[in-house]
């Protein structure tokens, strides 16, 4: 019969329900369905409800003599008993397999790392060599021999400005400075044989000498006229002088930068400034993305505190420091986050995901086993009964999270410095930190630090 229809399966047990009842009575019935093995509560509680409406249905069809009537209560009640039986059985199943499920979380082990404390100001870059392009003559452009961004050496022509009249002052001044060479050789040959006076020769010796000084003064002028490099660097912005422009002596024209080597001007608060000597190392990071770095040495600590009237904030100390720009990325005029290392040192530490602030008090989640946590949740007067009893149902080993409050140093390499609040070996949550809640079981996902 077990691969019956459900209807000839009812009337079967509808049968064998009525031949128990009437040789029986209503306890053997309700024996029989009792009798047989109850795996669980709801099985138990649908056997009794099966008894209840099988005697429902039976009582129903003792008080008629309709014998069609009285089959439709009996297969009517024994499908109920059938439905009840069933949903109770998909209960209990379902109920068998569903299980806690834990929010999953990745750790780190406190361990021991290397940091290097130091003094953090944000400076600007100065290059050691710089200077402002100035003509030392008035005149007009004529020529510009270089661009913007070229790279030049000493002494190399930047400009030229109109030097006609200047060439021709210079060509008459060479011309006049040779006739009177020559006459002042000619009368000292003549003073030699006695034939001139020794005054007509100082004179034309003197004329000489006159001549030849007012050719080197005219050369000079002329120099005046092609603007050099000062100092080899590259050159700036060459857009503010065009052609035909009229420049004057002083006037600013580009600059001209080595950026081969930088320094910087930090000013130190005076909190910190007894940290602070010569020979140091200084790191410099820029602001931009790509990050560029440059690193190099103290070389000047200023012997006083700053005051209000220089512009410098007041009681700060002024720092120099110099480092080669080994990339030629770093610009003059760039303001960098400058760091002083005032020494280094070896701290237990905590990776920056772990890390959290409530009313600026930072803090961890520690990760510890329920045996070790069960002890002090039980102490504590906040734990109710039934919280207590559902954690002593879990495992041993389940991992729970607590709140941990720490004090931290300054954060360097993505790790904070632990000062107190956690020991080497603790663990700590660093994912999904911002889901978890103190006392929380949790899941420590496979592969976790």
């Amino acid at each position: 019969m077990g691969d019956a229809h459900p209807a000839f399966r009812s009337r079967a047990i509808s049968s064998k329900l009525e031949s128990d009842t009437d040789q029986d009575g209503e306890g053997t019935a309700r024996t029989a369905l009792l009798s047989k093995p109850q795996h669980n509560d709801a099985t138990r509680f649908a056997s009794q409800r099966q008894i209840r409406t099988w005697l429902r249905y039976r009582h129903q069809a003792r008080g008629t003599s309709n014998l069609r009537q009285v089959k439709g209560w009996i297969v009517r009640g024994s499908l109920a008993v059938v439905l009840i039986v069933s949903t109770a059985l998909a209960a209990c199943s379902q109920g068998k397999k569903s299980g806690v499920t834990f929010l999953s979380i990745k750790t780190a082990t406190i361990s021991e790392s290397n940091f290097s404390p130091g003094i953090k100001v944000i400076s600007p870059l100065e290059s050691t060599t710089n200077v402002m392009l100035s003509p030392e003559a008035d005149g007009r452009v004529i020529k510009k021999l270089v661009r913007e961004g070229d790279r030049v050496q000493a002494g190399q022509v930047i400009l030229v400005l109109d030097n006609t009249q200047d060439s021709a002052q210079l060509d008459a001044a060479k011309s006049k400075a040779r006739f009177d060479i020559i006459n002042a050789e000619r009368y000292q040959y003549l003073y030699e044989q006695g034939a001139a006076s020794a005054k007509d020769r100082d004179s034309y010796a003197t004329k000489a000498i006159v001549s030849r000084d007012r050719a080197i003064k005219d050369k000079a002028t002329l120099n005046y006229k092609f603007v050099r490099a000062p100092i080899d660097g590259v050159v700036g912005d060459l857009d503010t002088v065009k052609l035909g422009d009229y420049v004057t002596t002083g006037q600013d024209i580009t600059g001209i930068v080595d950026n081969s080597t930088l320094w910087t001007l930090m000013d130190i608060p005076s909190s910190q400034a007894s940290q602070v000597k010569l020979g140091q190392t200084v790191e410099v990071v820029s602001q931009s993305t790509p990050q560029i770095t440059g690193e190099g040495k103290i070389t000047f600590i200023s012997p006083y505190f700053a005051y209000n009237q220089n512009g410098n904030p007041p009681n700060t100390m002024t720092v120099k420091a110099e480092f080669p720009n080994l990339t030629g990325q770093l610009k003059t005029g760039q303001y960098v986050a400058s760091t002083i290392i005032t020494g280094t040192s070896q701290n237990l530490a905590v990776p920056v995901q772990a890390v959290m602030m409530q009313a600026q008090q930072p803090f961890v989640y520690r990760v510890v086993p329920i045996s070790k946590a069960l002890p002090k949740i039980k102490s504590s007067p906040n734990t109710t009964a039934q919280e207590l009893k559902k954690l002593e149902k879990l495992p041993g080993n389940t991992p729970m999270v607590f709140q941990t409050p720490v004090k931290l140093g300054q954060l360097q390499n993505n790790l904070y410095p632990v000062i107190s609040g956690l020991k080497a070996g603790d663990k700590v949550a660093v994912s999904n930190t911002s889901r978890l809640r103190s006392g929380m079981p949790v899941k420590v996902s496979v592969g976790a630090n």
